[in-house]
């Protein structure tokens, strides 16, 4: 590629527009190659031969003062001798020598910088050394790939900054791969000949430049059609959460792998929410609000990522697939049942165009087991597959066989996939019903016909599920939030701010002004006050202990279904004599689901509302979802459709249908009050709220302020 051809691989080229500010950093005219190297096994002689490695065009000067030249390149002795100032300085020196070599390298005129080394001094003095660094190389106004980083890969430029070897068959496509792990930066881009990258990415320390600034110029080129993130941690959380909007809006999936979710303090949580949050519903939430499919090792990433990128958008329905074996075909089924991954119902219309396809015995149908003989195999394997992805009830695609290169079989297999793919929009792939294949030179031949080869069964499923689920959210609603009701924040500010938690019955009252039916009740400080609390309350009513216990049924604070004055009295004397005379006096409330409702307010994120199954279920059962705060009535009945105890609203065995839509509407104005309180409240419940059949009711509450937490 000339010098010219490769300026115009930077976003703008040719279209008026400005280039991009990570353009010196990540698509660099020149760069200058500090710590190169002409020694045997060592990074400084990788360093060089990898920047040129895929065909890389731009001007190469490698700097160490004990040469005169490394792999037919002049070498300088400083980067003021360059005979041109560099866009791209990598700063291949050890520690001791960083400091030193960013400012020879901010002196030259340098626009980015590539740092591998930890920035770790064994005697160092405050601000250490990584602070310095980035203090200083953001007061210049220049981008750091790094530090402690594996470097970078540009397909497109044919450029690779690492200080490694590594072997050739870096393959262009449209995965911008972005991990804050070298390990998993490697593993893909070194291991994998079915993925296709525009962008690959060793994140590092993110010392300046992060995972929100390298998904946003991915983001700029035309031909990254997905992008994947291993993630450690999120630095810059607001970059994070407008980087994930933007691809949203542009309509580029993004896949995580989010690792380091689990909640180191929940032990701590004052509660059922706080508790069961933490960390990991945060980004569960945030990543459900934009789309981003979360999966769970490399594996469910590489097959989703090379599904993502085929060029090719799922269509209506459900998957089909073809399998060479009837026994594979009941694996793959069962395994579709348990991850959720619907099948296509095929039209009568599509059978009949399959029945000619198939040898005697085999039934059409879907899933299709399409082997009997070897008699004209492939052209009828095209055939039969491309009935089914015509279907309109069918989404997308896939023959599960186990292939191996060199085999006329899978060769076979092959061209009829190509073929039945040429004449169909849908996405049709390969899967093999075992990972450890050797198919590697199939797989890229039918990479480069759009066709990916997903290695596993399960992964295959996994893949086809996170399609499917990406296709619905392009579908979604934008969310249509209801203003908060005015001046209720006022109102609550001071009481919020003193210090002390809610008691349930300011907490009702405080769900109240947000809209959110409650029952009647009545606070109680002493004997002489029951009878004229309970005069204003319509029997049956429930006595709760109001002395500050957090899970009153933990300690025989809730007393239910007291019928009259006399049974309200005696309940009333056992509880005063056991925790105390402060009690609470409410209405009860009307059979239905229990269903628990929480908020807490995550430092990065800001408030996040948890559905779940309701009472005790709240802890017994693994029955949650999250959603990020405020939402409206359509995303409520989304969360609560997600709940296994949804099903219970339908009304079983005799009991009659909750209200569903009265739920809704009570989780959507949840979800607004705990935004609004956002900053004065540290975690609310709800638990339980009762969905009936005439509406639903918060029937506990408990609300913890900041300052309290604090």
């Amino acid at each position: 590629m000339s010098t010219a051809g490769m300026a115009s691989q930077r976003t703008g080229a040719g279209t008026g527009r400005p280039g991009h500010r990570l353009d010196p950093l990540l698509a660099p005219a020149s760069i200058a190659l500090l710590g190169a190297s002409a020694r045997p096994e060592s990074a400084g002689l990788a360093l060089v031969k990898m920047v040129r490695f895929d065909g890389y065009e731009g001007r190469v000067h490698p700097v160490n003062p004990n040469y005169r030249e490394i792999e037919g390149l002049p070498a300088f002795a400083r980067l003021k001798d360059l005979p041109e100032p560099v866009e791209h300085a990598v700063l291949a020196v050890p520690n001791a020598g960083l400091e030193a070599a960013l400012e020879e390298a901010i002196a030259s005129g340098v626009g980015a910088v590539t740092i591998f080394a930890n920035c770790h001094l064994d005697d160092d003095r405050e601000p250490r050394l990584a602070e310095r660094i980035r203090a200083r190389a953001a007061a210049a106004g220049i981008a750091v790939c790094g530090a402690n980083c594996m470097g970078f890969y540009n397909p497109y430029l044919g450029l690779r900054v690492a200080s490694f070897p590594a072997e050739r068959g870096l393959r262009k496509g449209g995965i911008a791969w972005i991990a804050q792990s070298g390990s998993a930066f490697s593993a893909l881009s070194h291991n994998d000949r079915r993925l296709g990258f525009s962008l690959v990415v060793s994140a590092g320390m993110e010392l300046v430049t992060g995972v929100a600034d390298y998904m946003d110029w991915a983001l700029e080129r035309e031909e990254t059609r997905v992008v994947g993130l291993f993630l450690e941690t999120v630095r810059r959380p607001a970059d994070f959460i407008e980087a994930l909007a933007r691809a949203a809006a542009r309509d580029v999936p993004v896949v995580a792998l989010k690792v380091g979710r689990t909640a180191a303090s929940a032990a701590m949580a004052a509660t059922h929410t706080g508790a069961l949050a933490g960390n990991d519903a945060a980004y569960r939430a945030l990543f459900d609000r934009y789309g981003v499919r979360l999966v769970e090792d490399l594996d469910e990433m590489a097959a989703t990522l090379s599904l993502l990128d085929c060029g090719r958008r799922v269509g209506r329905g459900g998957l089909a697939t073809m399998h060479d074996s009837g026994g594979e075909r009941e694996l793959l089924t069962d395994l579709a049942e348990g991850e959720g991954v619907p099948f296509g119902r095929i039209l009568e219309a599509t059978k009949a165009r399959i029945v000619p396809e198939l040898d005697p015995g085999l039934v059409a149908e879907n899933p299709l087991d399409a082997y009997g003989t070897n008699r004209d195999y492939a052209a009828r394997y095209a055939r039969a597959m491309a009935a089914l992805i015509d279907d309109p009830d069918v989404a997308l695609g896939v023959f599960m066989s186990n292939p191996r290169d060199d085999y006329w079989y899978s060769a076979g297999i092959a061209a009829a996939l190509k073929q039945a793919a040429a004449g169909s929009a849908k996405p049709v792939a390969l899967g093999t019903n075992y990972t450890l294949t050797h198919d590697e030179a199939l797989a890229v031949s039918l990479a480069e016909a759009g066709i990916p080869l997903i290695k596993g069964t399960r992964n295959v499923l996994k893949a086809v599920g996170h399609a499917l689920a990406i296709r619905d959210f392009r579908e979604r609603p934008a969310i249509a939030t209801a203003a908060p009701p005015a001046g209720v924040r006022g109102r609550w500010q001071a009481r919020l701010a003193a210090g002390t938690p809610l008691g349930e019955h300011e907490a009702l009252a405080l769900a109240a002004d947000y809209g959110i039916a409650v029952p009647r009740s009545a606070r109680v400080r002493e004997r002489a006050e029951l009878s004229s609390a309970a005069g204003d309350l319509a029997f049956p009513l429930v006595l709760k202990t109001d002395e500050g216990h957090a899970h009153k049924s933990d300690v025989g604070g809730v007393v239910l279904g007291l019928a009259d004055a006399a049974a309200l009295a005696a309940a009333y004397d056992d509880m005063a004599a056991r925790l105390g005379p402060k009690v609470l006096v409410m209405e009860m409330a009307g059979r239905g689901v229990e269903i628990g409702l929480g908020a807490v307010v995550d430092p990065s994120f800001g408030p996040i509302v948890m559905v779940s199954a309701g009472g005790v279920m709240i802890e017994i059962m693994d029955d949650k979802a999250v959603a990020l705060a405020p939402f409206d009535e359509r995303e409520a009945l989304r969360l609560i459709g997600r709940l296994k105890v949804s099903r219970l609203l339908e009304g079983v065995r005799g009991a009659r249908p909750a209200e569903r839509m009265a739920l809704a509407r009570l989780v959507a104005r949840f979800s607004v009050m705990a935004a609004d309180l956002s900053g004065l409240v540290a975690e609310i419940d709800l638990n339980p709220v009762i969905a009936g059949p005439a509406g639903a009711v918060a029937v506990d509450a408990l609300i913890v302020p900041k300052s309290a937490a604090n």
